[in-house]
């Protein structure tokens, strides 16, 4: 839910069709240490510690620009008087909070999401209130990064024993045909006695 603090600066900025949120954060979540790849063990697990202290609270909404608009559908008369459709985006390149190998993933998941300004866009128009709508786009986004950020298992010596065992008898395979191909061949030959 927002926070008391957010509601506060909705509430100024309802009669407003556009604005970006510029409060100041009690905290700003930056990894010290990049996450650049998942290759090491090490970078593994410092993702696997971030994803789990990571919360929609810690997405930094100054970040975040929002945009109203009118919302389409049902609602008689008042759906032509209130701007309760929520356009929420964030340039994805000065997102500083997610690693860099979630935002490759989210660039590539997320990928109708994308505009040409390297923008991520979100869009709800579910209820006919503005600060729902901009929790919907809110939760949208947060799913969007987890399922991101999320780590593949590492697969156990069980899998990588049978992995080998795969590889092991593929090679065996590939050889016998290649023997087998290589006698018919040489009894295609003609051999001057």
């Amino acid at each position: 839910m927002l926070s008391h603090r957010v509601l506060h600066v909705f509430r100024f900025f309802a009669t407003s069709t556009s604005y970006k949120l510029g409060y100041n954060r009690p905290y700003i979540f930056i990894s010290r240490k990049y996450i650049s790849s998942l290759d090491t063990p090490e970078e593994r697990e410092r993702a696997e510690k971030w994803l789990q202290r990571f919360s929609k609270d810690k997405i930094p909404r100054e970040m975040l620009t929002i945009t109203f608009a009118r919302s389409s559908g049902p609602g008689g008369q008042n759906v032509n008087k209130l701007n309760t459709k929520v356009d929420m985006r964030f340039v994805l390149d000065q997102a500083y909070w997610i690693p860099e190998y979630a935002k490759n993933k989210l660039l590539v998941q997320q990928a109708n999401h994308v505009n040409k300004k390297g923008e991520l866009v979100f869009t709800s128009d579910k209820t006919r209130s503005q600060l729902k709508n901009i929790e919907d786009c809110i939760d949208k986004l947060y799913a969007a990064i987890v399922n991101a950020a999320k780590v593949p298992k590492a697969p156990s010596e069980e899998q990588l024993q049978k992995i080998e065992e795969f590889k092991k008898a593929e090679h065996r395979r590939r050889k016998e045909e290649k023997q087998k191909r290589s006698a018919a061949k040489a009894q295609r030959k003609w051999r001057d006695d």
